[in-house]
Order: C-alpha cells, then sequence, then structure tokens
C-alpha cells in the first residue's frame, strides 16, 4: 500500500511523538508513524497487529527544517 499524507500531518505526527514518547524523528520516521495512524484511524490496521516502523534518521539532523515548518524563528542577535 502506498499512501500520500499532507506536510502538517507528518509535522503533526512528529510533535506528537516527540511530545507523547520523547523521540525527536527524522521527517521520514515521522512519515511512516503519521501513515500508521492514519492506516489505524481508518480500520486498515487493528490495535492487536504487530507492525514495525523505521526511523531512519534523527530529527536532530533536519532541526532547520523542522523549526522553518513550524514557524519558528531563533532570535537574531549582532555578532
Amino acid at each position: 500500500m502506498a499512501l500520500a499524507l499532507s506536510d502538517a500531518q507528518i509535522l503533526a505526527s512528529l510533535r506528537d511523538w516527540a511530545r507523547n514518547e520523547g523521540i525527536f524523528l527524522s521527517p521520514e520516521g515521522a512519515a511512516a508513524t503519521a501513515a500508521y495512524d492514519h492506516l489505524l484511524a481508518t480500520g486498515f490496521l487493528k490495535a492487536e497487529d504487530r507492525v514495525v516502523l523505521f526511523n531512519t534518521g534523527a530529527g536532530l539532523k533536519y532541526t532547520d527544517v523542522t523549526a522553518e515548518a513550524m514557524g519558528l524563528q531563533r532570535p537574531y542577535t549582532a555578532t
């Protein structure tokens, strides 16, 4: 099965996992968790199904992309 999810859905999953599980997923890892959530919500997967999700990177590698997508800006300091 292939799914197309919006950036908003992926970012929401990234925030959810960071907030509730303490895991800063990479964007591609958050795409997998967003797809998992979608498949649970639609009934394609059941809560008792065994599923393996891969997070192939670390969110720390993408802090600039994640911050920009979430509308966060670093305060400018003159040097």
